[in-house]
């Protein structure tokens, strides 16, 4: 990009539009200064205000028991590790009813001293409960010490650990002296000494708590300090009709955009160089000391390729900033698409926090994600550069099609002036049309509220509130609204028979190739075995019947949620996008729509299936039944009903060659299905005024 005089007037023009704008300023300028260094003080504080509470924190104790002398003795033996006696860091309390006591918070831990018969008893009458808490056999007659505390309270749950801790440094203690005072060899610790070394060392371990945060906390930085200028220079500017008059300027379209978009990334590249020299300055020359809690250091070459692998990030961040804006008529319109953008760039910035995850792996291949590794391992001092070259190119290539794409599509005199046509001023469907985002938006946010929100746990209730009520009433408000003829807006027509075979053939080539994304996903991801277990029972509990399930998982969602996705949502996005667009947008907002982090890419590759057949079908029925059938195969393989398939075929994953098989039938199944096309009806971008419309 040339910088020619017109792209650096406008330059200048924004830079001093933020400068006279004291809530912009506070944003992109003096927030991110204060941010990192607020950070890293505050950390330290909390760290030492955490030891010193720690050091001085007593816990009030009450003994009770037949063994109660025994427990008092152990009290006031000396702790081996430390020095000191049990009593230092225990207050010993005499109450009436300790177990009301603890129970109103007036104590924190009884410490119950119980011989060997007094145990048995306390099993027989169901006080004790066996099992774990039996004694080996050969402590049969050993006495008993009892620990009695309230989890919900911080004080009694870590005084009971504490108490706990030391009382077993007292028995290896009493018993080896009794060992030597016998004159039996000594203790089994000058036999075998087992010690644990973090060979890591203290800034590594640092370097990793604090390089897996920095990338969420640039990129929110760069996106809410960008967004404020980014929202201000096309949406505002619209809003005010100021760039009109810009536009008559002696300047090219492109120079104009050029110079916005530099702007922009002065901006982010400012936020990101501050933060760069916030970690040199403090943890990198000491000049301020931070003290222990970051005991990691950012020397001045570390510093410059952390500079280094951010400059794409700055790029990208930009561009997204500068469409979004671009494709709002108003600020306030600017507004509300800069929540989903700003989770959009956030949610790849996590990936450091995600355990087991390598920089030499398929997140490579992920941008911002790759570059918040990257940072990780240099943080923690693991520096491979062929790896980090790799990320960087990654994400910069990302950045460079997302920067282009800024200024060609920004050359649209329609989408620069946001004119409106006739029918969106009037209403109808040119209305739902502009405002189907915002409506996508209410939704996904009315969607989070509802679900965790709801009083009740049973999967049938949750579905029918969260699903089938909500799913059913958000396409029934959009044609109220917006005075949408039914018909059309939920695709209401018959497709050609012949499609039917191939949605039959579709729908078990669509779980496995579906499962062959989640293989892929979770080789990037890894998903922890519990958390699968803990989905499967909170969808399919074993106390509810299969018939319940299968109108709840199945029916329910496989009618009202393609009501809502393929009827009126790809029905006011079809004119905005291509149908390969619109395919891939309206499948990605369906995995959105379902919250857990490793089931977003397999609904939303799923969504593309179904919202594809519909583009193909010109109907929703054809998606109703393949999303029915789906869900009710999942079903009764996880029940183990279906003959012959094992649900741990489905858990552990069916291997890549059933995975290709799956892609291979599906192919077969869209081959049949576009010989019986009759598609959707007006789809793709309207032509230039006289010609005629794209269509599928």
């Amino acid at each position: 990009m040339r910088l020619t005089v017109p792209i650096r007037a406008v330059f200048w023009l924004e830079i001093q539009s933020l400068l006279r704008d004291p809530r912009t300023l506070l944003i992109s300028v003096v927030l991110p200064i204060v941010l990192i260094p607020a950070i890293l003080i505050a950390g330290n504080w909390v760290e030492e205000r955490e030891t010193r509470a720690a050091e001085a924190l007593t816990f009030r104790l009450a003994v009770e028991g037949e063994r109660a002398d025994l427990a008092r003795s152990l009290l006031n033996t000396q702790a081996p590790n430390s020095g000191e006696s049990l009593d230092s860091r225990f207050q010993l309390v005499s109450v009436e009813d300790p177990w009301e006591a603890l129970a109103s918070g007036r104590i924190d831990v009884i410490l119950e001293g119980m011989d060997a018969e007094g145990w048995r008893q306390g099993v027989r009458d169901g006080s004790i409960e066996p099992g774990a808490t039996d004694p080996p056999p050969e402590l049969e007659g050993a006495p008993r010490m009892r620990l009695h505390f309230h989890s919900n309270r911080t004080a009694s749950r870590e005084g009971a650990q504490a108490l706990r801790t030391r009382l077993l440094d007292t028995r290896e203690a009493r018993r080896d002296s009794i060992l030597l005072a016998a004159g039996l060899p000594a203790p089994p610790e000058n036999i075998l000494v087992v010690e644990a070394v973090n060979v890591a060392g203290p800034e590594a371990m640092e370097g990793a708590l604090l390089g897996r945060f920095l990338t969420l906390i640039l990129l929110g930085l760069m996106a809410l300090g960008g967004s404020a200028l980014a929202t201000d220079t096309l949406a505002g500017e619209k809003e005010r009709g100021t760039l009109n008059t810009l536009l008559t300027a002696a300047a090219r379209r492109q120079e104009i955009i050029s110079g916005k978009l530099l702007a922009i990334m002065a901006v982010a590249f400012g936020i990101a160089l501050v933060q760069v020299l916030n970690l040199w300055f403090f943890l990198g020359l000491g000049i301020v000391d931070i003290g222990g809690a970051f005991a990691v250091r950012v020397p001045t070459e570390a510093a410059l390729l952390l500079l280094v692998l951010y400059l794409p990030a700055v790029a990208l961040v930009s561009g997204i900033l500068l469409l979004t804006s671009a494709y709002a008529r108003s600020y306030k319109e600017a507004q509300l698409y800069l929540t989903p953008v700003l989770l959009g760039l956030i949610i790849p910035s996590l990936a450091p926090l995600l355990p087991g995850i390598s920089l030499q792996s398929a997140i490579i291949l992920i941008p911002i994600a790759n570059l918040g590794v990257a940072v990780r391992d240099v943080m923690m001092g693991d520096v491979q550069p062929g790896w980090i070259l790799g990320a960087w190119i990654v994400t910069a290539l990302a950045a460079a099609w997302v920067t282009r794409r800024s200024v060609l599509a920004l050359e649209d005199e329609n989408l620069i002036l946001g004119e409106r046509s006739v029918e969106e001023h009037t209403g109808g469907e040119g209305l739902f049309r502009r405002r189907v985002v915002v409506w996508i938006l209410v939704l996904w946010a009315v969607k989070i509220l509802v679900n965790f929100n709801l009083p009740f746990t049973d999967i049938r209730l949750v579905s029918l509130v969260s699903v089938g009520l909500l799913f059913t009433l958000f396409p029934l408000a959009a044609i109220l609204r917006f005075r949408l003829p039914v018909r059309e807006a939920l695709a209401l027509r018959m497709p050609h028979p012949g499609v039917w075979i191939g949605v039959l053939l579709g729908v078990p080539a669509g779980i496995l190739t579906v499962l062959g994304v989640f293989q892929l996903v979770d080789t990037v991801i890894p998903v922890p075995t519990e958390m699968l277990e803990s989905l499967g029972q909170a969808l399919m509990p074993e106390e509810i019947p299969l018939w319940h399930l299968l109108i709840v998982i199945a029916l329910v969602p496989g009618i009202a949620e393609e009501l809502t996705f393929r009827g009126v949502i790809l029905h006011g996005l079809r004119r905005r996008l291509t149908p390969v667009a619109l395919a891939l947008v309206v499948g990605i907002i369906f995995g959105m729509f379902h919250f857990s982090l490793f089931r977003i890419p397999t609904t939303a590759v799923l969504g593309v299936i179904l919202t594809a057949v519909t583009l193909l079908t010109g109907s929703i029925f054809p998606a109703m039944v393949w999303h029915v059938l789906n869900n009710a195969l999942a079903v009764l393989a996880g029940r183990d009903a279906l003959p012959g398939v094992d649900s741990q075929w489905f858990a552990e994953g069916v291997g890549w060659e059933w995975s290709l098989a799956g892609v291979g039938l599906l192919l077969v199944s869209f081959a049949i299905i576009w010989r019986f096309r009759t598609p959707y009806p007006d789809v793709g971008p309207p032509g230039p005024p006289g010609g005629a419309m794209s269509r599928t």
